[in-house]
């Protein structure tokens, strides 16, 4: 099974995450084969972290509920909300292998579905795939749908991107099929930053 994981910083625990920024890394490192993508959301001017964003393969909701709960920086109290969702693998390609370039912004986009919206965005699949495609080599790090815990409705997505600015990501959403035809409540766009240590390709 696949998972959306995102961890949102505490803001009252600033120095929290540096305490355990090493247990963090080591426990990641011991988990790489579970990993799809993994990085951080960070302020435009990425000066200061958001969140934690993990897109992770587990045997079932039990297995990735004991490794968020057994997470450094989760047990040292670096959050404040954690949010696990069930999410979808479309590109087939994991974070490592995605073709990096110099000065690059990437982006995490998380469009929460509204409530009722499974059968239209059924409707519009097949437009919203052809609209990715292009994308989907050279922009896409990682991206798929999320669903409801019992993985029978669709209830969003969760991306991400690379594209040069904040207003090509406006650009690209505007005539994104799901998007265009309001089946997002709300759409969550930040700056994203790979994981991993100084010069590590994770």
């Amino acid at each position: 099974m696949y998972f959306h994981v995102q961890l949102i910083d505490n803001p009252e625990n600033p120095k929290q995450r540096e305490q355990s920024r090493l247990d963090h890394w080591q426990y990641f490192d011991d988990h790489r084969e579970c990993f799809i993508a993994r990085g951080a959301t960070v302020t435009d001017d990425d000066k200061h972290i958001l969140s934690s964003v993990l897109f992770v393969e587990f045997d079932d909701w039990e297995q990735v509920r004991t490794f968020v709960d057994n997470e450094p920086h989760n047990k040292n109290g670096v959050y404040r909300e954690v949010h696990i969702k069930q999410w979808g693998f479309a590109l087939k390609r994991r974070q490592v292998d995605f073709p990096r370039k110099e000065d690059q912004l990437n982006w995490y986009i998380r469009g929460h579905g509204k409530a009722g919206m499974h059968e239209k965005r059924q409707e519009l699949l097949s437009a919203h795939r052809a609209y990715f495609k292009p994308y989907d080599t050279e922009n896409f790090i990682a991206r798929g749908p999320i669903f409801s815990d019992d993985g029978k409705e669709w209830q969003g997505s969760a991306n991400l991107i690379s594209l040069p600015s904040r207003q090509a990501v406006n650009d690209f959403l505007a005539i994104e099929p799901y998007y265009s035809n309001d089946l997002y409540d709300r759409v969550t766009i930040e700056r994203y930053r790979f994981g991993g240590r100084l010069g590590q390709v994770v």
